[in-house]
């Protein structure tokens, strides 16, 4: 079933990502969930906002610290 094969990509994707980032330290992970499409395109675009939003304010708050 394509639903469920879709929905099995995007929580695998989402949980890589969120290793990388959240465990392993490695800022800038996106999601990538091939042909996804209406919905599931949504949420993957959402996903990446808020792990590019946290990559950001990473980087940013390095840098400020690190000029002190």
């Amino acid at each position: 079933n394509q639903m469920t094969q879709t929905l099995r990509t995007f929580a695998d994707e989402v949980t890589r990502v969120a290793r990388e980032v959240g465990f392993d330290g490695q800022l800038g992970g996106q999601a990538n969930v091939p042909g996804a499409a209406g919905t599931w395109k949504d949420l993957t675009d959402s996903v990446n906002t808020v792990f590019r939003n946290l990559t950001t304010q990473v980087r940013d708050i390095a840098t400020v610290t690190t000029a002190v």
